[in-house]
C-alpha cells in the first residue's frame, strides 16, 4: 500500500465487488476507493463469466461499492489494472515504478476530489 495525504492505496485489493460464501464476511471495504461496500446476503446466482455461460449458480453474499458506477471510480480501477498488468509482464522495473508513481498521483487526486472519507 502506498500512503500520501493520509490516503492509502490498496494496489491489489478487490475491484469494488466480491462474492464470499454466505455469512463468512461481515463487512467489506472497496479495494478501489476504501469505502464500506453494500451487501446482499444469500444471493443465488453466478459470480463469474464462466459460471454464467455454463448456466451455473451458487449461494453467496454480494458486496458492491456504492461508487462502482461512477466515472472516477472506474478511472481509478483502470489505473490500478494498468499498473498490475505492467507488474505481471515483468518487463521494465524502472518503468513500472515510474508508472506506479504517476498512477498514484492521479488516484490520490481522484480520491480527494470524489470519495467521502
Amino acid at each position: 500500500m502506498a500512503k500520501k495525504s493520509g490516503i492509502k492505496i490498496d494496489w491489489h485489493g478487490n475491484g469494488g465487488c466480491c462474492y464470499p460464501a454466505p455469512g463468512t464476511v461481515k463487512t467489506a471495504i472497496c479495494g478501489v476507493c476504501g469505502m464500506q461496500m453494500n451487501v446482499e446476503r444469500n444471493v443465488l446466482g453466478a459470480t463469474s463469466w464462466a459460471e454464467s455461460m455454463g448456466h451455473g449458480k451458487h449461494l453467496h453474499d454480494r458486496f458492491t461499492c456504492p461508487h462502482r458506477t461512477q466515472n472516477w471510480h472506474k478511472r481509478i480501477y483502470r489505473l490500478k489494472m494498468d499498473v498490475y498488468e505492467e507488474e505481471i509482464s515483468d518487463r521494465d522495473p524502472i518503468g513500472l515504478e515510474k508508472m506506479r508513481q504517476v498512477a498514484e498521483k492521479e488516484i490520490i487526486e481522484l480520491l480527494e476530489a470524489n470519495a467521502a472519507r
